[in-house]
């Protein structure tokens, strides 16, 4: 998706759509989109993306509740539509981040579709974002995006009106511990995304390498378990370095 998209048709709109329903109005920030009843359960191979919102609670503290959730809803806005443009899912809100879901497609569609969804957002806050909280005298936001894959079950539970969906899976709890070990590395376009073997193992070369064959990406270590892909362990996990530059 073109750049321009995010600025012209998601950003202005978003922000006209805000000037027409004053905060006395209400606003409501997305929630999930997946269908399932209640008590219902889904168990998929996705590619799971993690992402958050670094220092926020410094953010609040520093802009004050309104302004921080102007600054979030914004933001937020933006990357749900970018999710939902690489056929992604929020399968679960955390406030100042959420836990993304792709499920369409071949296994390497998925894998694709999440790291370069990533990388759009990544984009997206160094190109749109942060340049317009700079000219507003907002303070500058920065994202912790993880990514796995693998089986993962949803289901979910509570009452109508009232329900939340539990998400279990190696890929899960490997997505939320990569976007946490994003603390020990670099910002780069405002994000740090790192992913999990089984991502690596799916994705073709020619998305994780630039023109002249070099990959994009940096081992950064290892965790407990094994892979689901292949049975190796330890399993590795590295730093995605690709982002769109001028």
């Amino acid at each position: 998706m073109n750049i321009n998209h995010y600025k012209k048709n998601v950003l202005e709109l978003f922000l006209n759509k805000r000037r027409e329903h004053p905060e006395e109005s209400g606003r409501k920030v997305p929630v999930d989109t997946i269908q399932l009843p209640t008590g219902g359960i889904k168990v998929i191979d996705a590619a799971v993306m993690v992402f958050d919102i670094a220092n926020s609670k410094n953010s609040l503290e520093k802009l004050g509740n309104a302004k921080y959730i102007e600054w979030l809803g914004i933001a937020l806005h933006c990357f749900f539509h970018c999710v939902d443009d690489y056929k992604g899912t929020i399968d679960k809100y955390t406030g100042d981040g959420a836990m993304v879901s792709f499920s369409i497609g071949t296994k390497e569609e998925r894998c694709i579709n999440a790291i370069e969804c990533a990388v759009k957002i990544s984009q997206i806050l160094n190109e749109i974002l942060n340049p317009y909280f700079r000219r507003i005298n907002y303070k500058i936001m920065k994202i912790r995006i993880g990514i796995d894959f693998g089986e993962i079950r949803i289901e979910k539970i509570g009452k109508k009106g009232k329900s939340h969906l539990i998400i279990v899976g190696g890929a899960a709890n490997y997505a939320k511990i990569l976007e946490e070990r994003g603390k020990k590395c670099e910002f780069d376009q405002y994000t740090t995304i790192c992913f999990g073997y089984d991502l690596l193992y799916i994705i073709p070369d020619k998305n994780v390498t630039d023109n002249n064959g070099k990959y994009l990406f940096d081992n950064i270590g290892n965790l407990g378990g094994s892979s689901e892909m292949d049975g190796s362990k330890p399993y590795k996990i590295f730093e995605y370095t690709g982002r769109i530059r001028d």
